[in-house]
């Protein structure tokens, strides 16, 4: 018999992966958490693999992985997120997760990691190439310093060109990606690299 802890805020996951742990080829006890400070206090007890969702609303889920794999470091990590983006992905394995599942997949791909981890094996998805943006070379320069950080008084300053012109290819490459914020044109910068 193995032991899982599924550190989640959602109530519907911990019932979802009840039932897909009847279809393994072994029992599987399931313990949930909602927090890290609630799952420090079940790992008490003898935990064979840790589920993981690193979008907790009260912490930063990446960051307790790291803290997992510093103070549990026998216990593999397998991260269940609606994050999607291919930065997530190397962080949580840079950080020592064993796996990496995407929220959108079916609960059977889930099932699926966990016995695979459970084998000593990796669980994580095949890398994905994210297509090149249809952007010009002054745009990938524009998009390189707002995903920095950059204001588009900083970008002018750096690239030498007006704040109007900022804001001109920054409109630009939102049309041209569909991105509705800086915040996801970061994310399409970072898939890129």
């Amino acid at each position: 018999m193995a032991s899982l802890l599924l550190i989640d805020d959602h109530p519907l996951v911990e019932v979802a992966l009840e039932a897909a742990l009847e279809q393994a080829p072994f029992p599987i006890t399931l313990r949930s958490a909602a927090s890290e400070r609630q799952a420090r206090q079940l790992l008490t007890q003898p935990t064979d693999i840790i589920v993981l969702d690193i979008g907790l609303p009260d912490s930063d889920g990446l960051e307790i992985l790291r803290r997992l794999n510093l103070h549990f470091p026998h216990i593999p990590v397998l991260i269940y997120s609606a994050q999607q983006g291919n930065h997530y992905l190397r962080s949580a394995q840079a950080l020592g997760a064993a796996g990496y599942v995407v929220k959108s997949q079916r609960m059977e791909q889930l099932l699926s990691a966990i016995l695979a981890v459970l084998g000593g094996k990796q669980a994580f998805p095949p890398a994905v190439t994210a297509p090149a943006l249809p952007l010009t070379s002054k745009e990938q320069q524009v998009l390189a310093l707002l995903a920095n950080g950059l204001s588009n008084l900083q970008i002018a300053e750096r690239l030498h060109i007006s704040n109007k012109t900022v804001s001109t290819h920054k409109k630009n490459i939102l049309e041209k990606t569909g991105a509705r914020s800086v915040v996801e044109l970061a994310d399409l910068w970072k898939a890129q690299q």
